[in-house]
């Protein structure tokens, strides 16, 4: 990657920029209802209230926006101009006259002014920690805190790239990494010192064909590019797909992605919300034929806080047998007497793989539908929801608990769950596109960059684990 891409600090026209530090976010930092009623109050407030876009509001391709704003009192601000605003942080005046940092009451602790116009315009923003990679452009005003970065493009097209398979490969070798709450949770600190080294290919360059066979192969990449959003003529809803070089394909497909991923982030995945008020129905227990699963009773989920102590499940899943079987497992969690000899979270549990628990067969399809829906929801939601507790005790197993659990009543919920069930379709079919298209931007940035099987191998493993 090094002999063949340039240091992203160099690759960019402009330097990586950091966010804004208010010094006090509970004074800067605003709802929309709080932003109204300072504007009821002076218009030309407006003028220093700006959208505000958090680190953890930031995912691939997409920036989750909260309606947060920010008071962007910069250095030199006259405030007697924006009566709202001065009245309003009158409020916090103590604490803010009680900062770290010199500066008048009123103003930001770190505006960094210098990049005003780039919070203006387009950009690619990123978080400064974050488990993967997750880079988003956006084309207008949004003014970054201090847990972001943005880069200065006009295009989207690089955030491709930064989102790439083999992007996170070479930065999981140099970054900062810390870890998570989970076993295995590793997060990466994406900051200015790591992000600068990154190499990145000059793209329009690397398709002509002294450089490789990519350009031979380009046209069947814009084919995929068409399969997966467009139609023959290869156009889609953000324009014509056919481009002439790695850029401007890259910027189609970061558009393409964009758009994906906001389908996919606006859908309502909550059953709870789909299904609505209903009355109780029928337990588990007491619903179709339900059997122990076969070879089960030695299971740690048969056992009870005498055998187990702190014993309580982890997770559900539900195993569709047939459209009038199902088969639903659980995780155990415990804390072992040997801490050392397992892997063990935060809280000194360990975690069992999913095991049978309960098999139930003569269910209309309905019936099944709803279990394989709900079952996993309540396990999750627990805490008496649904009659179900996540806790095993002296009398009761993980499988007693289970078998308590309260389904809804069927025909109480019916249209809901039909809802439920096409936006889920709605959901995969969003992410198979989202997946396929991740996996063509790898084989172009493989290419790129000229990995063999072998390399490629060595990436995608480093970057699964």
């Amino acid at each position: 990657m090094e002999k063949i891409g340039t240091p992203l600090g160099q690759f960019i026209d402009e330097e990586i920029c950091w966010g804004i530090k208010t010094g006090l976010n509970d004074a800067f930092i605003i709802d929309e209802q709080t932003r109204e009623e300072i504007l009821q109050q002076d218009r030309d407030s407006i003028e220093i209230i700006k959208p505000l876009v958090t680190g953890s509001d930031i995912r691939n391709y997409q920036i989750e926006e909260e309606k947060q704003w920010i008071i962007y009192t910069h250095e030199g601000v006259d405030i007697d101009q924006y009566t709202g605003v001065k009245s309003y942080l009158s409020e916090y005046r103590d604490e803010l006259e009680g900062r770290a940092t010199k500066q008048p009451w009123y103003e930001l602790q770190q505006p960094q002014r210098a990049y005003s116009q780039y919070f203006e315009g387009a950009k690619i923003l990123y978080p400064e920690i974050a488990p993967e990679s997750r880079f988003a452009f956006h084309p207008g005003p949004l003014y970054p805190n201090n847990k972001c970065f943005l880069i200065p493009q006009e295009e989207p097209g690089l955030a491709a790239f930064l989102n790439s398979s083999l992007s996170l490969f070479y930065l999981s070798n140099i970054v900062a990494k810390l870890e998570g709450g989970a076993p295995d949770e590793t997060y990466y600190e994406f900051r200015t010192q790591y992000m600068q080294q990154l190499p990145v290919c000059a793209l329009d360059e690397n398709i002509k064909p002294a450089k490789g066979k990519l350009a031979k192969t380009l046209d069947s990449y814009q084919d995929r590019v068409s399969e997966i959003f467009g139609q023959d003529n290869h156009t889609s809803e953000n324009g014509p797909l056919v481009d002439s070089t790695v850029s401007e394909l890259f910027n189609q497909v970061s558009r393409e992605m964009h758009s994906l991923t906001g389908k996919r982030a606006s859908l309502n995945l909550s059953l709870r919300d789909h299904l609505g008020s209903y009355s109780d129905g029928r337990t588990l227990a007491n619903v179709g034929l339900t059997q122990p699963p076969e070879g089960s009773a030695d299971s740690i989920l048969q056992q009870t806080t005498e055998q187990k102590p702190n014993l309580r499940v982890g997770e559900a899943s539900v195993e569709r047998e047939s459209p009038n079987t199902v088969e639903i497992r659980l995780t155990a969690r415990y804390k072992p007497d040997d801490e050392d000899a397992n892997e063990t979270d935060q809280w000194g549990y360990t975690e069992t793989e999913a095991l049978p628990a309960l098999r139930i067969t003569d269910l209309t399809e309905t019936e099944a539908d709803l279990i394989e829906a709900f079952v996993p929801v309540a396990v999750d939601e627990a805490g008496g929801f649904a009659d179900f507790r996540e806790t095993a005790t002296k009398t009761n197993s993980l499988v007693d608990r289970l078998r308590k659990l309260t389904l809804p009543a069927v025909d109480d919920v019916r249209a809901g769950l039909e809802s439920y069930t096409e936006t889920v379709e709605r959901a995969e079919e969003l992410e198979a596109k989202i997946e396929r298209t991740d996996d063509l931007i790898d084989e172009i940035v493989y290419e790129l960059y000229g990995l063999t099987d072998e390399e490629i191998e060595i990436v995608e493993e480093t970057v699964a684990d």
